[in-house]
């Protein structure tokens, strides 16, 4: 390798100008930035929604629409599969939480529901004790024998 066959990287920026080195580069002595105002000074930007302390248009429109997410139920969610592998005939949150299968996070303000899948593999007799059921997983544990208890 020779010296005339050395290559910038290609992630190298090309022609970057350098700023503030004299009147005769074109961007001396203000550097391209004006005469004053904020904007020619460091630190000196500002967002592009700023309106020059006018009151900004997202503020000045009437609001629309509605949201209903702060009215929305969270529920910590589990399906009859995941409950089939459990051996202890009765079933209730406290039990789901120490084995792990659903989350212990907010355990207090989040109630449990129990939903059916499209496969089925749930045909033992237990008694579930939950917060809500669908209506196709009430009907499954009562198929097979169990009761679907509402805490």
């Amino acid at each position: 390798m020779k010296l005339n066959e050395l290559k910038a990287p290609t992630n190298s920026k090309k022609n970057k100008k350098r700023f503030g080195k004299g009147d005769g580069s074109h961007i001396g002595k203000t550097c391209g930035r004006g005469m004053n105002g904020q904007k020619s000074r460091s630190g000196g930007n500002v967002p592009n929604w700023f309106e020059g302390g006018q009151m900004p248009i997202h503020r000045r429109l009437p609001m629309r629409g509605f949201s209903n997410t702060k009215f929305k139920k969270e529920y910590r969610i589990i399906s009859l599969n995941d409950l089939a592998d459990i051996e202890d005939k009765i079933i209730d949150v406290e039990l789901l939480e120490k084995a792990g299968k659903i989350s212990t996070y907010k355990t207090e303000y989040v109630p449990l529901k129990i939903l059916a899948n499209k496969e089925n593999k749930f045909d033992v007799k237990k008694v579930i004790k939950a917060n809500k059921f669908t209506k196709s997983a009430k009907k499954i544990i009562e198929e097979a024998g169990g009761k679907a208890e509402v805490v």
